[in-house]
């Protein structure tokens, strides 16, 4: 498993006490009894002099080609993104015989990528993506057989973020919000400037590069921006009357760990309609729909819901039960454990 960050180490007892999510790498690197390769590894291994010569062009690249150095070692390589699938696959491609090679395809529409995707499929044994968009953008565009993508819902760590009572701190009337990943928040402050609700924005991602758009912002004074850890995080969610993703349009699933943590709490989700994130909500079933950069869409969506707390609670139920069904992180791991066993049946099997 090629996981493009420094994996968190030492949890094991935050996690068994219930004080820290389950990290999704973890989950599969224990179904699968997998090797996990992150950026520490980098720093402790013993590195090639082709590792060394690909870190000149950042670690994703150093990790993929640490990945091809011990490929020998491996029946399949799982590589958690298009930053380090893509060096890998160009490495493999300069040999007829090599392990089975698992991809997320969190977005492949990307320019540069769509380019090297669709020269280096025959390197690529499956590809997972979140969205349909970018399904059919893979299948329909870049040529992509039917039989190497695989549709596959993102997750919430179900046990982690799960239902529980306000406190009695919270305020009567507040909504919150999280993340980095395309987040349009100056549609939201707009449209809660000078309602009568409480919003909180856990405006923080350790994934995302995008800028923070609630900094040197005049944040109106029921607006208030944080980071918060992952047991804050979770207080936030069920002290929120419901949650909501503001996002600004894209082709990808943009605000989804918010979104499936916030159903996974048993709350109503209030999102941006964009092209990508149009999977996961069900307007009037699990949450709202709003369209993109709409300020008085969002203001009569929120007043709405405000209004009408039963509504919002239905809504909520209904996306807990979607966590429960299919979108869990147990679902998240046998999806892909699946796909990676029958990749290296089907390679052992023609070895034999």
């Amino acid at each position: 498993m090629l996981i493009p960050s420094v994996a968190k180490k030492g949890i094991t007892d935050a996690v068994a006490s219930d004080a820290h999510p389950l990290m999704d790498y973890h989950a599969l690197q224990e179904a699968l009894n997998a090797d996990l390769l992150d950026y520490y590894a980098l720093e402790t291994a013993n590195t090639s002099a082709l590792v060394r010569i690909a870190s000149r062009f950042g670690k994703d690249t150093a990790l993929a080609a640490l990945g091809y150095v011990r490929r020998n070692n491996y029946d399949v390589i799982y590589s958690n993104g298009e930053n380090v699938s893509i060096p890998l696959a160009a490495l493999l491609k300069q040999h007829s015989r090599r392990p089975a090679h698992m991809v997320i395809g969190h977005k492949v529409s990307t320019g540069k990528k769509r380019i090297f995707l669709r020269g280096l499929q025959n390197q690529i044994d499956a590809i997972f993506l979140y969205s349909r968009t970018q399904y059919d953008f893979a299948h329909m565009k870049l040529g992509m057989p039917a039989s190497k993508l695989h549709l596959i819902p993102f997750h919430a760590d179900h046990r982690f973020y799960r239902p529980i009572p306000a406190s009695t701190e919270a305020p009567p009337r507040m909504i919150s919000s999280a993340g980095l990943e395309w987040r349009d928040y100056p549609t939201l402050i707009e449209a809660v400037r000078g309602m009568d609700v409480e919003v909180r924005l856990a405006a923080a991602s350790p994934w995302s590069k995008h800028r923070n758009e609630t900094e040197n912002r005049d944040l109106p004074p029921n607006v208030l921006a944080r980071r918060y850890e992952y047991g804050e995080l979770r207080r936030l969610y069920a002290d929120s009357r419901f949650i909501v993703v503001p996002l600004y349009e894209n082709d990808f699933q943009a605000g989804i760990t918010t979104i499936l943590e916030g159903m996974a709490m048993g709350k109503a989700i209030v999102c941006t309609r964009t092209t990508g994130q149009t999977d996961t909500i069900r307007h009037e079933e699990n949450g709202l729909y709003v369209a993109p950069g709409d300020v008085a869409g969002w203001r009569n969506a929120l007043q709405r819901l405000l209004d009408h707390p039963d509504q919002a609670e239905i809504m909520g139920l209904q996306g807990r039960k979607d966590i429960e069904t299919s979108r869990s992180l147990d679902h998240w791991v046998e999806r892909i454990a699946a796909v990676a066993r029958n990749l290296y049946n089907a390679r052992t099997s023609r070895a034999a």
